[in-house]
């Protein structure tokens, strides 16, 4: 079979290797159909992040099941539509049962597809096959009425929805929410499209790229767009940051109301970074930072998704063929899809 393999700074190669195979009890086998590039997944290709070659890559995948495992025949049939977090998680752990199916112990930490240290032993998701190795704990079907290219990101960038904005609504009355959008480019979008379209909060998307405030715009979503981050004017309930620079992690902090929330998505490869540390004290502030629970998030988000509320479809703005993937996955889109 094959799989994309990322080889060094900027260059992707095809590679040949063995099919898999079924080999124990509780996996499955798919074909992933629709593959989605994560944020992250540019900046890993130009070296900006701590991932080194090579891996295969790609992690945010829907597929369709080729084979399963004897003990999973009555549960997962061939042909069936299938979404899996990008995290392996086995469901049984401690861990796991506590709801952090992020930093399952049954893996070494941080274990999941198309990114190191998983990648070496689950491989990537721009592949002929993905394995599945704890298909009951990891596996859920998409139902039929779902177009799975508009769902490819609901693992991660997606499922950042719930992370940044959708597990806080519940304690804010009324909320006023700042989004910041930035390198982070589909989390900030795909967040403050969910805002808006669930109606549980005031929202508001600001971006210093005219390319995503007028996608933004287009949905109806309140914007502002800045040539360059200023000194905040506004304070905010809930401030999602997805800026993944330090201009915008400055004005998102900076945005804070009395008592408010920040979460953020942004990553920076570095112990040392600056916060208002007392303006937040005095402020009352919740921080939280963190990978997303992808497989919780997943399903939170579902609900939203399948009855027409949440329309992340509309936030891809480019697909290309399975065939395409070597030349498009290097080139610049908010996102895009690789469809089989």
């Amino acid at each position: 079979m094959r799989r994309l393999m990322f080889r060094k700074k900027g260059i992707l190669e095809w590679e040949e290797v063995k099919p898999l195979a079924v080999t124990g009890e509780n996996q499955v086998i798919i074909e992933p159909i629709s593959i989605a590039r994560c944020d992250l997944d540019l900046p890993i290709l130009r070296g900006e992040t701590l991932f080194r070659a090579p891996f295969p890559v790609g992690h945010e995948f829907v597929g369709r099941i080729k084979s399963v495992s004897e003990d999973l025949a009555n549960v997962y049939s061939v042909g069936m539509t299938v979404a899996a977090p990008f995290q392996i998680s086995c469901g049984s752990c401690p861990a796991c049962l506590s709801h952090h199916t992020n930093s399952c112990e049954s893996v070494p930490y941080t274990s999941g597809y198309g990114m190191p240290p998983g990648a070496h032993s689950f491989g990537g998701a721009i592949a002929d096959e993905i394995k599945i190795p704890f298909a009951k704990q990891m596996l859920f079907e998409v139902d039929k009425k779902i177009d799975p290219v508009g769902i490819a990101s609901l693992s991660d960038n997606i499922a950042e929805v719930w992370k940044l904005a959708g597990r806080f609504l519940d304690k804010k009355k009324d909320p006023k929410v700042l989004v910041v959008g930035g390198h982070a480019g589909s989390i900030g979008l795909y967040t403050a499209l969910f805002l808006h379209q669930t109606k549980k909060a005031e929202v508001l998307y600001v971006d210093t790229d005219t390319t995503k405030i007028q996608l933004a715009e287009s949905l109806g979503i309140p914007v502002e767009f800045f040539v360059n981050f200023p000194k905040p004017t506004k304070k905010y309930d809930l401030v999602c940051d997805a800026s993944a620079n330090k201009q915008g992690w400055d004005f998102a902090v900076r945005s804070l109301g009395r008592n408010a929330i920040f979460s953020s998505a942004s990553i920076f490869w570095t112990n040392q970074w600056e916060i208002p540390y007392l303006e937040m004290y005095n402020q009352g502030v919740e921080i939280h930072l963190g990978r997303v629970e992808s497989k919780e998030s997943m399903e939170a988000l579902y609900p939203y998704i399948l009855s027409g509320t949440f329309t992340p479809e509309k936030i891809v703005t480019k697909t290309a063929n399975f065939n395409e993937a070597k030349e498009a996955w290097l080139e610049e889109s908010i996102k895009l899809v690789i469809t089989k």
